[in-house]
């Protein structure tokens, strides 16, 4: 059977980041992020609950998270579900913890009065695409790539539509 691993996540950062560097030089870091679900509680009002999940970054990607988030920051993570499992040393006792890898992580928010850190807005509430960090940014094909004109959206002029 097929299977699918994916998760996107935004939320705050419960802490400061916990950054390590491995034996042979990898960095890692681990921090937990709160994500806040905004529901009814059925009295005709809102209430917020937190679910706080456990994530962990190795490389690059961890060296420059250590370095540009703290505490109380909003982040968006791209990763993967993993679970580790140990036995307790003291008990005995078969234990679990489930944690997302991250893969890429953006930093989102306002400037730097928000606290968001890094995230830059055009006039008029304009969206600018952010750069995952740590990572190339993916290559996509302009209008000439097409073989149109920029004023026809690139699409080539022979297209009946």
């Amino acid at each position: 059977m097929a299977s699918f691993n994916r998760v996107i996540l935004m939320g705050n950062l419960t802490r400061d980041p916990e950054l390590r560097q491995a034996q042979n030089g990898t960095h890692i870091a681990k921090v937990a992020l709160a994500v806040n679900e905004r529901m009814s509680d059925g009295a005709g009002g809102w209430k917020e609950e937190a679910s706080f999940v456990d994530i962990v970054i190795f490389g690059k990607r961890a060296e420059a998270f250590g370095r540009f988030l703290s505490k109380g920051k909003p982040v968006l993570i791209e990763g993967k579900l993993r679970q580790s499992r140990w036995q307790d040393a003291e008990t005995q006792a078969n234990r679990s913890k489930l944690e997302v890898i991250v893969d890429n992580w953006y930093f989102v928010g306002g400037g730097r009065e928000e606290g968001g850190g890094g995230g830059q807005q055009q006039q008029g509430g304009g969206y600018q695409q952010q750069q995952p960090v740590g990572g190339a940014a993916p290559e996509f094909p302009g209008p000439s790539d097409f073989g149109g004109s920029p004023s026809r959206g690139g699409m080539p002029d022979d297209v009946p539509f």
